[in-house]
């Protein structure tokens, strides 16, 4: 969850908002903030986009400059009655929803008399609002970040509350599917299997986790351990959980293959078929909220099961979007990321990587 969201306007108060994202950083971690809306994707619909956004914050910070309510468009009309105004959007979003808006008053503005707003968000000149003074700004924001934590709850679990009665009973599933993948003769991998003494990997963790994580096949580590992602990617992996404060227990981990596959090369055709039928068993036992997709071979599979629009996207494109569905259970998200194999090639992803595990807060 981004538990703070700003709310600005950049040419009225960016650099002021830049600040107090600085002095933020300081007591909150980068994926508690959330100040921008970015990558709306084609053909979105950018209220619900946004709406999503505040929906998914605790406390939503108004940052109000001198020039708030009177920035004009290149046609001489008010931002702020605009049709499509993101400010204005963000803000209507967060009364209807009754989070917690604070007006932040910057670069000397006074609030807004309510005669001068639209009447979708009249209410926000009722809000109590604070100043950030140019002089006393390290102090004022102290001041602001005390307020917020009093008012901030406590992170919500990410298990959910089972039935103790339930959660056996998905587990006992996942040693039946555990079962039927050991002895079944028929898979295009078994003989391999068998002769190199591997084990298949199923997958681990919780079996009512909210997130369940989709790698592309075993390597010589895993089919060795039957675990998913050990050796240096599983590091890697272990590592962007800790970021978000997730641990393995706390998710599912498996892949789109369950076997290794010779000399661990890609899986064909033929394999991602016969897999995928007890990757499809496993989501129907673990009915995670959110499904993220390790490499192009998961992701690939995971939309063109739940025939998504993006099915044909390339994962440089749609890494980190968060794709909305449904499966029948209930509402579900796909977020294609990088594998953690990236990383140890190319450095540089590690950020980007990081970024997108980020977004997992949410869920969280």
């Amino acid at each position: 969850m981004s538990r703070i969201f700003i709310n600005y306007r950049r040419l009225d108060t960016e650099g002021y908002v830049g600040r107090l994202y600085d002095h933020l950083l300081k007591q909150f971690k980068p994926h508690d903030i959330f100040m921008d809306v970015q990558n709306i994707e084609p053909g979105a619909d950018f209220v619900e986009v946004l709406e999503d956004a505040v929906a998914s914050c605790d406390i939503f910070l108004a940052v109000i400059g001198p020039h708030w309510g009177s920035l004009k468009n290149e046609a001489g009309e008010r931002r702020l009655d605009e049709w499509n105004d993101f400010v204005r959007i963000e803000l209507e979003s967060a009364l209807k929803q009754s989070k917690v808006v604070i007006p932040v008053l910057v670069g000397g503005a006074r609030m807004p008399n309510p005669s001068i707003l639209p009447e979708s968000i009249q209410s926000l000149s009722r809000r109590n609002a604070i100043t950030l003074s140019h002089s006393r700004f390290a102090t004022d924001v102290e001041d602001l970040i005390k307020f917020m934590r009093d008012m901030l709850p406590s992170h919500p679990t990410f298990k959910r509350k089972a039935n103790p009665a339930v959660l056996a009973e998905k587990e006992e599933k996942l040693k039946q599917v555990r079962m039927d993948l050991i002895n079944a003769k028929d898979s295009p991998l078994y003989d391999f299997r068998v002769q190199q003494r591997y084990y298949p990997v199923i997958g681990e963790g919780y079996a009512d986790a909210n997130i369940m994580i989709v790698g592309e096949s075993p390597g010589k580590k895993e089919a060795a351990s039957g675990k998913p992602f050990v050796g240096p990617s599983g590091d890697v992996l272990d590592e962007m959980l800790a970021s978000v404060e997730l641990a393995r227990s706390d998710v599912f981990l498996s892949n789109i293959v369950l076997d290794r596959t010779p000399d661990n090369r890609d899986p064909n055709t033929e394999e991602l078929d016969y897999y995928g039928v007890f990757l499809d068993r496993l989501i129907e036992i673990i009915q995670p909220r959110v499904i993220v997709t390790l490499g192009r071979f998961s992701m690939v599979y995971i939309l063109r099961k739940f025939n998504l629009r993006e099915k044909n996207g390339k994962i440089s494109q749609l890494h980190g979007t968060l794709i909305k569905t449904e499966a029948h259970y209930g509402d579900l998200h796909v977020m294609p990321m990088f594998h953690p194999a990236v990383v140890l090639y190319n450095p540089t992803k590690r950020d980007v990587l990081q970024q997108d595990f980020e977004k997992l807060t949410i869920f969280i």
